[in-house]
């Protein structure tokens, strides 16, 4: 490192201790935000140790997304009662941001561990699975309205709501419904949840033994499997209850195209016995 005669730093040298560019520097100076010590009759610009300092706490707001017109105002009023009021709500803020990033860390590591979960899931035939109870977040479906536009007012209240989920949207199917050429029956549309929002209505689907398949090729032709589903249980006597779900294992983010999702469809069996809903 060269620092000039009176123990200044060249711009190049103060921009390696700072971790920034030249041009960085610059461009604060042309703004007025920060400016070098002394510019030399040659028009070098020369800096001194105390303004590395000053150099953090402006790059430390901007990378908080303070604006760098608010930045440059706050330094033309500084003062420590200033600093202290500016860096208690910038520590509020940041806070915040941590427990965002935290939670968007969390829905993305859970997002990877159940598009994993799905890669290995047999999309071939029928099976009886074991579920576990899950938490859903459901909006109705009315009969005849669009499906598309059902997801879309699913998704505006889950917005309203603050509700994030590493889950992809589902669909509930009335029984009455399942293996007609039709979205009629699609009566709600849901995100699971792995823990009860606050002040949120919360559906459960039970744990049990479910009937389920995968499908290929759209919404439009789920009825296709549905009507397998049910020819399958009918053939083995056995009882179905409650409302189908819909779950679609691989969705947009995966694959390209509705027509390319793989969706899960699944049904409660009922236990030896009970009559069916």
């Amino acid at each position: 490192m060269s620092a000039v005669p009176g123990g200044y730093l060249t711009t190049g040298d103060f921009a390696r201790l700072c971790g920034t560019t030249k041009h960085t520097l610059f461009h604060y100076d042309q703004m007025g935000i920060f400016s070098p010590a002394v510019k030399g009759e040659n028009g070098y610009r020369y800096y001194t140790f105390p303004q590395m300092d000053v150099f953090y706490v402006i790059s430390t707001l901007k990378e908080l997304g303070m604006p760098l017109a608010d930045i440059r105002a706050y330094l033309d009023r500084r003062s420590p009662e200033q600093l202290v009021a500016l860096l208690e709500r910038e520590s509020v803020e940041l806070e915040e941001k941590i427990r965002r990033l935290r939670q968007m860390r969390d829905l993305i590591r859970r997002k990877a561990e159940l598009t994993r979960a799905a890669m290995a899931v047999e999309q071939e035939g029928m099976r009886v699975a074991e579920c576990p109870q899950a938490l859903l977040i459901t909006t109705p479906c009315r009969p005849g309205e669009n499906i598309n536009l059902a997801f879309v007012a699913h998704m505006q209240y889950r917005e309203a709501r603050h509700i994030a989920s590493p889950y992809p949207v589902g669909a509930i199917m009335s029984p009455e419904w399942a293996g007609r050429d039709s979205t009629e029956g699609y009566c709600a549309i849901y995100t699971q949840v792995d823990r009860r929002p606050r002040g949120v209505p919360v559906t459960v689907r039970p744990a049990g033994a479910y009937l389920t398949a995968c499908h290929t090729g759209g919404y439009g032709t789920a009825y296709r499997t549905y009507r397998r589903m049910l020819s399958w249980a009918q053939e083995r006597g056995m009882s179905l209850s409650g409302p189908f779900y819909e779950d679609a294992l691989l969705d947009e983010l995966s694959v390209d195209g509705h027509d390319n999702y793989v969706l899960q469809m699944s049904i409660l069996i009922a236990p030896t016995g009970a009559h069916p809903e």
